[in-house]
């Protein structure tokens, strides 16, 4: 069985939203995944990763980005 639990990876620098997505051997496994992933546990210093969403707006409920002015030159929001 091939599954695929679709995911955004979020870079917290500025905001940039990119698609994924982590492999499941069952069912089951895509459960724990879908949890895991809702728990932040496969969050980075540098990246959320979070179930995939749309719009891209809807990330903004539970993922803070950087302090402006951390990262120059790097524009803000999600895109």
């Amino acid at each position: 069985m091939n599954i695929k639990v679709l995911t955004h990876r979020i870079r917290l620098s500025d905001g940039h939203v990119m698609a994924d997505y982590i492999r499941a051997l069952s069912e089951n496994e895509a459960d724990e995944i879908s949890a895991s992933l809702r728990r932040g546990e496969y969050d980075t210093d540098e990246y959320a990763v979070r179930i995939r969403r749309s719009p891209k707006s809807r990330h903004a409920i539970d993922v803070e980005l950087a302090p402006e002015g951390e990262f120059i030159g790097s524009p803000r929001g999600f895109w």
